[in-house]
């Protein structure tokens, strides 16, 4: 299996920070080809590899992002919120095919799945 890594940047870079904006790219009506968190002039943006449906984040220079994104109403309540802790999922073949998010916290709220090329939102609910 080949070494595998789903965040190209140091996660402390993001953690706390306060989001600003959430963006995405799509061209079909289920599921984003691109989503971006935009944190100060920077942005944490997840894709999926169509090779592999594996799920990439980087961190970007936000000011690509006015071209041909549109806003994720699905997470727009991430807007305003800090940065808290995520999660990265593997499978059992070694795809990193799974990315998720709290804000404001630890208790894990969002999750990005790749799918057929696409990310997909779930949004977790907890229960106590």
């Amino acid at each position: 299996m080949a070494d595998r890594t789903m965040l190209q940047f140091d996660y402390e870079e993001v953690h706390g920070r306060t989001v600003s904006g959430v963006v995405g790219r799509r061209d079909r009506p289920a599921g984003w080809n691109s989503i971006a968190f935009v944190v100060e002039h920077r942005a944490v943006v997840l894709r999926v590899d169509p090779d592999t449906d594996e799920v990439v984040v980087t961190l970007e220079d936000a000011s690509g992002l006015a071209s041909g994104w549109i806003e994720v109403a699905e997470v727009a309540h991430a807007i305003g919120s800090t940065f808290g802790w995520c999660w990265i999922g593997r499978n059992y073949r070694g795809y990193l095919d799974m990315f998720t998010l709290s804000f404001s916290g630890i208790d894990p709220q969002i999750c990005f799945l790749g799918e057929a090329s696409t990310l997909t939102i779930k949004h977790i609910i907890a229960s106590r």
